[in-house]
Order: structure tokens, then C-alpha cells, then sequence
């Protein structure tokens, strides 16, 4: 029962310890703040016991003292009626008869009563007893040994306090050499590249109490190995195995474009075909490429044109929304940057796309600098839409998946691109929103 008092205690009193500590503290500075905290409450727990120890036994050796002195003295008394009381420079006897030369402090005290008296900046102990000699008066002057007290309460409050400061000391140390597997590890966590498989770090931390940490860090990186080259693989074999059948389908469509030369009718479902088969192809390709943990490989697939994409883009954007104006503010010169025209063209798709699909009959419009792309359509986003656009499967449209914005933001994280997207309220009043694609 003792035992499990005392568990709870110690969990409390952690509790407590945790919920005054500043958040802020790191783990060797809490460490520290509690030995510190423990030791501190240990030492003044066992200070005052030994004051309140120091005075009862003090009281008790007084009053044992002088109840001696006041029997001794009755029995000199019955030997000699006449004996006179003991007087010395701190203990005195005073009987009935000496009432006058007896203090009024000392005259209150009723029979049988033991305490503390100050007489003139002196401090007695007193002690009165009836007899058949009369009433009997007994003082002590315990001056020296109040004073000695105090200088001994000085003493042990200056030595508690260099023990705390000793302690803080001690416990910041001694919490470095706890802490500092804990920091080993969080280092080597951080060191860790994402891109590394098959990595595993237990047998670096086995003769340490972060053993079992270790090794479930390496059970987790061994499933995360294993997911990693599960999707992968995945990815990878889809890829590759939708190309095929799109390279079939691409070039079907341009023999059927061939032979229909002279049905005008055809040529808005063949065209609408090949764009089809070229988002497809651009779609497959920017999985092949996040399927990959290489980035440096992507920047060696060589350079895009976005002016050229830009104009493809909303060619093919403008045949399948005709009800829509879409217009279009080209620099004089080619804006040229380093990646994957599949990955480019699947970020701006993206993004007119879903300008298209809620612009009002104003349209969309366009604007290309040397190293950012704005989008802006009429509407206004509000500030919960606006925090998760980006995010996987939020979508505002009936019907929608809402992995367009996800997949062009992983992207732009992949080549370091920023993509933006907000709600903006011109001076005429007009509310509008404006994605923004800044490449560097």
C-alpha cells in the first residue's frame, strides 16, 4: 500500500513539475529543472525537520532541566526550611515570599505552566510549580542559545542554497551525458536522406538504453522501405504500360486523320482525340518522373519552351470551352526553363483548367514574364477553401477528384517552383482570384 502511494505521489508531483515548466525548455533543461526542483524540496523538507527536531528537543532538555533544578531545590528545602534559592547568571528560583522581587511576566504563569518569556531583550524559559514550601518559580535565560540557533539557521540556509547552486550545476551536467544519446539520435535522424533505402541505424545505438527505439526506427524505415518500392514499382509498370497502348491509339489517330481529309465533320472528334492521348501521354510521363527519387535526372531531360507550351495549351483549352475567352499577354521573347515539358504543361493545365471551370463570362486571363505565370478569373475563394485547395481529394466542384491543384503543388515541391492561389479585391470593388507560378 505504501508503495503504491508512493507512485502516485511521484506521478503528481512530475505532473506538476511538467505543468509549471515553460514550454519552451529543452529536454536537458528539464531534465535539470526537476533534479534541481526535487533535490531543493528534499533539502527544505529536511531543513525545517531538523528545526522543528532542534527546538522540541531543545524544549524538552529545558523543561527536564528545569523541573530537576525545582525538585532538587525542594528537597534541599525539606532538609532546611530556610535554604535560600538558587540565583545564577541564567538560572533562578524565585519563591511566593519573593513575589515582589518576582517580574509581572513570570507572575502570570499559572501552575504547572511552561514557556517563553522576554524580559528587557533577554528570553527565558519558565516553569511553575506549587508546593508545600509554597509556589515555586523557575526561569532559564536561553539568550546565547537563541542567538547560536540563529546563526546556526544562517549557516544551514547559506549551505542549502550553495547545495542548490551546486545541484543546478551537477544535474545540467549529468543531464548532457542523459540527453546526449537522445540528441545522437534526433542528429542522426535528421541526417537521414529521404532518397536513401535500405538504411538502418539500431546497431549504432545497441549498447545504450535507445536500443529498443533503434530498432523500431528501423522496423518503421524497413515498411517504409518496402511501401516505398511497392508504389514504385507500381508507378513505374503502369507508365510504362499505359505508353504502349497510347502509342497505338496516337497512331491510329493520325492514320484515321489521313483518310478523312474530306470530311470536315471528323476533324474536331479526331482532334479532340489527340489531345486526349497528349494529356494522357504528359500525364503518364510526370508519374514516371515523381515515381523517381533522382531529382538530378529530371533537370538532364532538357529545357521547355513555356511560351510555346502556353499557346498549345490554351489552343487545346479554348477548342473544348469555345463559351469561354480566354486572353493571352505572351513576352516577345521565349521564356525558357529547366524541366520536363510533361510536368510544366500538366502545372498550367491545371491551373486554366480550373479558371476556366469558374470564371464568370469575362473569361480567363493570362499573363507569362520572364519567370512567372499569373492565371486570373472572376470569383472569390474564402478563407477555408483557400487553405486546402492544395490539398488531396478537396475539390469545390461537383464531381471533381481534387487532385489537379495536389499533383501541380507536387510538382512545383519536386522542381522548386512556387504556386500560389488567392482571393484578391480590386480598387473598383470587382473581386477576382489570381494563381500565380513563379519558376525560380
Amino acid at each position: 500500500m505504501s508503495w503504491h502511494w508512493l507512485h502516485r505521489f511521484h506521478q503528481q508531483w512530475l505532473r506538476l513539475v511538467n505543468r509549471l515548466m515553460p514550454a519552451q525548455l529543452t529536454l536537458r533543461q528539464r531534465i535539470a529543472a526537476t533534479m534541481v526542483a526535487l533535490i531543493t524540496v528534499a533539502g527544505l523538507l529536511l531543513a525545517l525537520w531538523m528545526i522543528l527536531a532542534n527546538r522540541r528537543l531543545e524544549e524538552n532538555v529545558t523543561y527536564d532541566l528545569l523541573s530537576e533544578e525545582l525538585t532538587h531545590y525542594q528537597q534541599r528545602l525539606h532538609q532546611d526550611a530556610g535554604s535560600e534559592p538558587l540565583q545564577s547568571a541564567q538560572l533562578r528560583i524565585y519563591r511566593s515570599r519573593d513575589i515582589r522581587e518576582l517580574p509581572r511576566e513570570i507572575q502570570r504563569y499559572a501552575p504547572g505552566n511552561y514557556g517563553p518569556i522576554r524580559i528587557n531583550g533577554r528570553y527565558l524559559r519558565a516553569l511553575v510549580r506549587d508546593t508545600e514550601f509554597g509556589r515555586l518559580y523557575i526561569t532559564y535565560d536561553v539568550t546565547i542559545q537563541l542567538r547560536e540557533q540563529r546563526i546556526a539557521s544562517i549557516i544551514l540556509a547559506v549551505g542549502i542554497f550553495t547545495t542548490i547552486i551546486l545541484t543546478a550545476w551537477l544535474a545540467y551536467a549529468a543531464s548532457g551525458l542523459l540527453v546526449d544519446p537522445v540528441t545522437k539520435l534526433a542528429g542522426r535522424l535528421s541526417d537521414i536522406d529521404p532518397r536513401e533505402r535500405h538504411l538502418r541505424i539500431a546497431n549504432e545505438f545497441s549498447n545504450n538504453e535507445l536500443s529498443p527505439i533503434a530498432k523500431s526506427i528501423d522496423t518503421f524505415l524497413e515498411r517504409l522501405d518496402g511501401f516505398v518500392e511497392r508504389e514504385q514499382s507500381f508507378t513505374s509498370t503502369a507508365s510504362h504500360e499505359l505508353r504502349t497502348p497510347l502509342a497505338v491509339i496516337q497512331g491510329a489517330v493520325e492514320l484515321l486523320s489521313t483518310h478523312v481529309t474530306n470530311l470536315p465533320q471528323t476533324h474536331k472528334a479526331i482532334a479532340r482525340i489527340q489531345r486526349a492521348v497528349r494529356e494522357m501521354a504528359d500525364f503518364t510521363d510526370a508519374l514516371l518522373l515523381l515515381s523517381r527519387e533522382d531529382r538530378d535526372s529530371d533537370k538532364r531531360d532538357g529545357d521547355c519552351n513555356v511560351t510555346a507550351l502556353l499557346t498549345r495549351i490554351v489552343e487545346d483549352q479554348q477548342s473544348m470551352s469555345r463559351d469561354r475567352i480566354i486572353k493571352i499577354d505572351l513576352m516577345n521573347s521565349p521564356v525558357m526553363i529547366n524541366s520536363p515539358d510533361s510536368m510544366c504543361a500538366i502545372v498550367i493545365s491545371n491551373l486554366l483548367r480550373n479558371a476556366l471551370q469558374h470564371c464568370d463570362d469575362q473569361g480567363v486571363t493570362l499573363e507569362l514574364s520572364s519567370n512567372e505565370l499569373i492565371v486570373r478569373n472572376a470569383g472569390e475563394l474564402s478563407d477555408m477553401q483557400s487553405s486546402q485547395l492544395f490539398r488531396r481529394g478537396y475539390t469545390t466542384r461537383p464531381g471533381g477528384h481534387g487532385m489537379g491543384l495536389y499533383l501541380a503543388r507536387r510538382i512545383c515541391d519536386r522542381y522548386g517552383w512556387t504556386i500560389t492561389l488567392q482571393s484578391i479585391n480590386a480598387q473598383s470593388g470587382q473581386a477576382y482570384i489570381e494563381a500565380r507560378l513563379q519558376f525560380v
